[in-house]
C-alpha cells in the first residue's frame, strides 16, 4: 500500500522535489516485509541480532558536561541505549533506521522509523537536508463498524538556514484530509533558524550494496537469496527424512481381535507365517543421509557472502585453540561490527544535535555545551584481562582517568554514576596524601 501513495504524496501532497527513486521505495518496502516476517525462519532477524549483541555488549555511551542542557540529553540518552541492541538489529535487519525526536509536554521523546517509511529528498555531502516521513498511522473504527484509516506525514526542508517542519495528514488513499480531532495539538508547521541538516539521526546498515549510491542502507543478507533459498530447501528435506525414518509397528492379521484392536493384557499368542505365500515385513533401514553436513557447509557459504566469521549459525570447531586464536578468527566479524559502530556514532550525534536544537525552541533548558562519547567494548578480539592491564596501567601513569577504568568494570554505569562512586569510596578510604594534604604535591 505505501510503495504506492510516497511518491504521490511528495509530489502532490508536498509538492516538493525529491533524490529518492520509486524502484528504492519498493526495494525498501520489501526489505521491511521480509525482516518483519514470522511465518518462517528469518536469517535476516538471526544475523542482525547476534551482531547488535557484538555491537552493544559491554559498551556504553556518555553525554558530558557540568550543566542542565547536558542532564536533559542525557535522560534521552540512557532511555535510549536501554534500546541500543534493538535499534542496531533493527538498523542491520531494515537497512536503515530513523530515530525522529519531538517534543511533548515540555519533555523530549523520539520515535524509531524503519527507512522503508523514509524518504531522502536532499542532501548535502554527509548531511540530509531534505526528508518526507510517514510519522503515524491511526485506524479509528466509527459508529457504523467501519474502519478509516488516518495517516500523518511530516516532512523536513532546508530553507535558507532555516528547518521547516511540515505536517500533513491523508487517508490510506493519499488523499488530503482535514486535521483529525486527535493530532489537533501538532503544530502544523514549524520554522528553526541556525540549522543545517534535517532534525533526526538516521542509522544506516554498513553492507556494501553494490551501487555507487548509497543513500540508503541495505540488510545484512542482501544478495544472499540463492543460498538463503537453498538451505530451507535442504531443511525441508532434512524433516522429510525424519518422518520418513520414524518407527511403526508391523504384526501379522491374527494378532487383532474382533474389534480390530490388539489385546489390551499384554499377552500375545505366537504364530509362524508357514509356508501359504504369506508375506512378511522386511525392515528398511538405511543410514541416515547426511543433511546436517550440507546445513553447515551452507551455513558457512551463508557466512562468507554476508563477510563475517564463522561461528554465527555455522558450527565451529576450537577444541585445540588458544583463547588468543578463537578470538583472531572473529576478526571478520568484527570488521562489521566496527563499521556499525561508525554509523551509530554518526546517527546518535545527527540524533543529539537534532534534540538540542529542539531544546532550543521550545525553551526546554538553559543553553549549554555538552560532548557525545561512546565506550566501546574491544573483548570481541582482545582478551579482557589484557585490556584492563591496560587500562590499569594507564591510570597509574596519569594518561587515563579512575573514572575509565570503573567505567570498564561497570559498563552499566552512567559517566556520572561511575564518578560519584569513586567520590564515595574516596572520601570512605582516603590515602595518606588525602591525610597528610599533599595530594598533588610534588
Amino acid at each position: 500500500m505505501l510503495k504506492g501513495i510516497i511518491m504521490w504524496i511528495l509530489n502532490k501532497v508536498f509538492k516538493v522535489p525529491t533524490e529518492t527513486k520509486q524502484k528504492e521505495v519498493e526495494d525498501n518496502q520489501r526489505y521491511a516485509f521480509e525482516y518483519e516476517r514470522i511465518d518462517n525462519i528469518n536469517f535476516n532477524a538471526i544475523f542482525s541480532n547476534k551482531l547488535a549483541n557484538y555491537v552493544i555488549s559491554d559498551s556504553n555511551m556518555n553525554i558530558e558536561g557540568e550543566n542542565p542542557r547536558t542532564e536533559l540529553l542525557n535522560k534521552t540518552g540512557q532511555s535510549m541505549w536501554k534500546k541500543a541492541k534493538k535499534i542496531v538489529s533493527m538498523g542491520f535487519g531494515y537497512g536503515g533506521l530513523v530515530l525522529i525526536p519531538y517534543v511533548k509536554g515540555n519533555k523530549l521523546f523520539y520515535n524509531l522509523i524503519s527507512q522503508s517509511r523514509f524518504t531522502i529528498d536532499s542532501t548535502e555531502g554527509d548531511l540530509i537536508t531534505g526528508a518526507t516521513v510517514l510519522a503515524e498511522k491511526k485506524e479509528i473504527t466509527t459508529d457504523l463498524g467501519k474502519v478509516k484509516t488516518y495517516i500523518r506525514w511530516t516532512n523536513y526542508r532546508l530553507e535558507n538556514g532555516r528547518c521547516v517542519i511540515e505536517q500533513k495528514f491523508t487517508d490510506e488513499t493519499g488523499s488530503e484530509v482535514p486535521t483529525p480531532s486527535f493530532w489537533q495539538n501538532i503544530l502544523l508547521k514549524q520554522t528553526i533558524d541556525g540549522v543545517d541538516r534535517a532534525l533526526f539521526g538516521y542509522i544506516k546498515s554498513p553492507i556494501n550494496n553494490r551501487k555507487t549510491n548509497d543513500k540508503y542502507g541495505v540488510p545484512i543478507t542482501y544478495g544472499c537469496e540463492a543460498t538463503i533459498n537453498e538451505i530451507k530447501e535442504t531443511m525441508k528435506q532434512l524433516l522429510e527424512e525424519f518422518r520418513l525414518k520414524r518407527p511403526f509397528v508391523g504384526v501379522d492379521a491374527t494378532l487383532f481381535n474382533g474389534k480390530n484392536g490388539l489385546p489390551t493384557d499384554g499377552l500375545y499368542k505366537s504364530f509362524d507365517f508357514g509356508d501359504q505365500g504369506e508375506k512378511n515385513f522386511e525392515v528398511f533401514d538405511p543410514a541416515f543421509r547426511s543433511y546436517t553436513e550440507r546445513l553447515q557447509e551452507l551455513y558457512k557459504r551463508l557466512e562468507d557472502e554476508i563477510g563475517t566469521s564463522r561461528g554465527i549459525i555455522s558450527d565451529v570447531q576450537t577444541s585445540n585453540a588458544t583463547a588468543t586464536e578463537i578470538k583472531r578468527a572473529m576478526y571478520d566479524t568484527f570488521n562489521i561490527v566496527d563499521d556499525m559502530r561508525s554509523n551509530v556514532e554518526k546517527g546518535l550525534e545527527d540524533f543529539f544535535y537534532a534534540c538540542n536544537v529542539l531544546a532550543n525552541a521550545y525553551n526546554l533548558s538553559p543553553m549549554g555545551d555538552y560532548e557525545l562519547s561512546f565506550d566501546w567494548s574491544y573483548s570481541l578480539i582482545e582478551d579482557s584481562q589484557e585490556s584492563f592491564n591496560q587500562i590499569r596501567m594507564g591510570v597509574q601513569d596519569g594518561v587515563l582517568k579512575k573514572v575509565e577504568e570503573r567505567q570498564f568494570l561497570r559498563p552499566d554505569e552512567t559517566l556520572e554514576e561511575s564518578q560519584k562512586a569513586i567520590d564515595e569510596i574516596e572520601a570512605t578510604n582516603p590515602t595518606v596524601d588525602d591525610v597528610l594534604g599533599t595530594r598533588g604535591e610534588e
